[in-house]
C-alpha cells in the first residue's frame, strides 16, 4: 500500500480511472432517463422522480459504492473462503453432506479470513474504551481482522468451525455505517461456495502456496489456483 501511494505513475491511472468510470456513468444515468429499463440506475431515477431526491453526484456516489462493493469485497469472501474449506477438509465435508449449514460457512468465512481487515470512524463524542480516552472528533482506525479474532469475544478464535455459533462478527462494521451490501455479499457468498462444493466432489491447491494482493485494508488472493474432481 505505502508503494502504490509513493508512485506517481500509479496516482495517475488511479485518476484517470476514476474520470472514466465517472464519465461512463453520468452517459448511462441520462440514457436512462430517457429510456429506463429494469436495473439499479433506473430505480435510482425513479425514486428521484417520486420525491425521494438524488443530486447527480449522489446517484453517482451510490452506483460506485454498490459496483465496488459488490465486487471487490465479494470476490475476497469467496476466494478466501474456498481456501479457508480447503484447509480445513472436515469442514468442508460436513458442508458437503448438510447444505443447511452454508449460512454459518459464510458467516465464519467472513469472520475468519475478512475481506475488509480496517475500517475507520470519527468519534462523535468523546469516549473512553478499556482505559484509553478518546477525544471527540478523533479519527479512529479499527482493525477488523483483529476484533474478530479476539479471543474475548471468541471461542478457540483461531480455529475455523463452520457451525459456530453467536457469530457476531465484525466485517460488515455496525451502527449507521453498517455495509449496504451485506445482505447481497452473504447472498453471492452463500450460492458461489454451495454450487463449487456440491458440484466437485474433491477440490485440492493446485499449488504449494498462494499469493495475497498488496493492499492494506482489503484481503484477498491473486489467484486460487486449484483441481477439481
Amino acid at each position: 500500500m505505502i508503494d502504490f501511494l509513493q508512485s506517481s505513475d500509479a496516482v495517475d491511472r488511479a485518476m484517470l480511472a476514476m474520470e472514466e468510470i465517472g464519465q461512463y456513468l453520468r452517459e448511462l444515468v441520462q440514457q436512462r432517463r430517457g429510456n429506463p429499463r429494469d436495473d439499479l440506475v433506473s430505480a435510482l431515477i425513479a425514486a428521484e422522480e417520486r420525491g425521494d431526491h438524488l443530486t447527480e453526484e449522489e446517484m453517482l456516489a451510490n452506483i460506485v459504492l454498490l459496483l465496488g462493493a459488490g465486487h471487490e469485497t465479494t470476490a475476497n469472501l469467496i476466494g478466501n473462503g474456498l481456501l479457508a474449506l480447503i484447509n480445513n477438509r472436515s469442514e468442508l465435508e460436513a458442508l458437503r453432506k448438510d447444505r443447511e449449514l452454508i449460512r454459518g460457512t459464510v458467516e465464519e468465512c467472513l469472520r475468519y479470513d475478512s475481506p475488509v481487515q480496517v475500517t475507520a470512524r470519527r468519534t462523535v463524542e468523546e469516549v473512553t474504551v478499556k482505559g484509553l480516552n478518546i477525544p471527540k472528533d478523533s479519527h479512529v482506525i479499527v482493525l477488523i481482522g483483529a476484533c474478530n479474532r479476539d479471543p474475548a469475544q471468541f471461542d478457540e478464535p483461531d480455529k475455523f468451525m463452520i457451525a459456530r455459533r453467536d457469530n457476531d462478527h465484525l466485517t460488515f462494521g455496525g451502527g449507521t455505517h453498517y455495509c449496504l451490501g451485506a445482505n447481497l455479499a452473504r447472498a453471492e457468498g452463500q450460492i458461489a461456495i454451495d454450487a463449487i462444493v456440491q458440484r466437485f466432489p474433491r477440490i485440492d491447491l493446485a499449488a504449494s502456496g498462494v499469493e495475497y494482493r498488496d493492499l492494506f485494508n482489503l484481503r484477498g488472493l491473486k489467484s486460487l489456483p486449484v483441481t477439481l474432481a
